[in-house]
């Protein structure tokens, strides 16, 4: 089978109500040395980070034409750890339900996700978001310019196969995505958290979320710090 690398990257603005997108690259290279390269994005008006890291893994793979041994990279813990811990085959075996009886989050998106993975052979890597690796970077910018964009897709909560254009306005996507605040999201969690009372798999999901809200927090911080600085240099 051909060996083939995919880089991806979810992004959502006010997660988890607020706009989001998808970035994958996917590169090739052939018996000749040449190098081949395809990237993919798309934005959706009101979703999940983890929904759009779950769709970014999801296209790549569905993109490849024949099975293929694939190195998935990701900076998204909640999609390597359910694979490389064993949670999806947990769930799956369990009707999608966690060790608690719990339903699991995004099924119909792991459902898909699977189809791929049992179609390809997957090794998922885990890589560090915002620390200067080139591929995680340019899909964090392909996911975030989606996010960002006019064309934006409805998440209805399924597996998004065919997904439909949104005719919301913009205005008032961001308006609602402000309503629940990441900062004070963030807050409510971590107040709601008793040390012992969590999984490993409930413990993950929960840092995975929080941490994508203080990435959201710390991007803010730094277009404003850029703004503040340019106006003054003005």
């Amino acid at each position: 089978m051909p060996d083939v690398t995919i880089f991806t990257d979810g992004a959502a603005r006010g997660n988890p109500n607020g706009p989001g997108g998808y970035g994958a690259v996917v590169r090739y290279t052939d018996a000749s040395g040449k190098v081949f390269e395809r990237e993919y994005s798309a934005g959706f008006a009101v979703t999940t980070n983890n929904r759009m890291e779950l769709m970014a893994a999801i296209v790549a793979l569905e993109n490849l034409k024949v099975p293929c041994n694939v190195t998935l990279y990701s900076d998204s813990k909640y999609l390597v750890d359910a694979y490389n811990e064993g949670w999806v085959w947990y769930w799956r075996e369990h009707g999608y339900r966690n060790k608690q009886g719990d339903a699991v989050k995004n099924t119909e998106l792991w459902k898909r996700l699977l189809e791929q993975t049992d179609r390809h052979d997957v090794t998922f890597l885990w890589v560090k978001g915002h620390n200067g690796h080139a591929e995680n970077e340019r899909c964090d910018e392909l996911a975030t310019t989606a996010a960002d964009g006019d064309t934006l897709y409805v998440d209805d909560g399924g597996d998004l196969r065919d997904p439909v254009l949104s005719t919301e306005e913009r205005a008032g996507v961001k308006s609602a995505s402000g309503d629940t605040g990441a900062d004070g999201a963030a807050k409510q969690d971590l107040t709601a958290y008793e040390p012992g009372t969590l999984t490993r798999e409930a413990l993950f999901e929960r840092i995975e979320a929080l941490r994508e809200r203080i990435d959201e927090e710390m991007e803010l911080l730094e277009r404003m710090e850029e703004e503040y600085y340019s106006q003054d240099e003005e």
